[in-house]
């Protein structure tokens, strides 16, 4: 029989430490975009449904 307490604490511990590799990524890629000073803003628009443009 399987022993789901081992498989589960296996997948938690799993999902918990990918959890924190992309919350360090993130973080790492929110640095690197505030310590960047090119004055640059982009400006993005939303484009409109078809029946919006009316």
């Amino acid at each position: 029989m399987a022993d789901y307490k081992k498989m589960y604490a296996s997948l938690f511990n799993d999902v918990t430490d990918t959890i924190s590799l992309l919350q360090r990524a993130q973080q790492k890629a929110e640095e690197l975009y505030l310590s960047d000073d090119d004055g640059v803003v982009l400006e993005l628009k939303k484009d409109l449904a078809p029946e919006e443009k009316e």
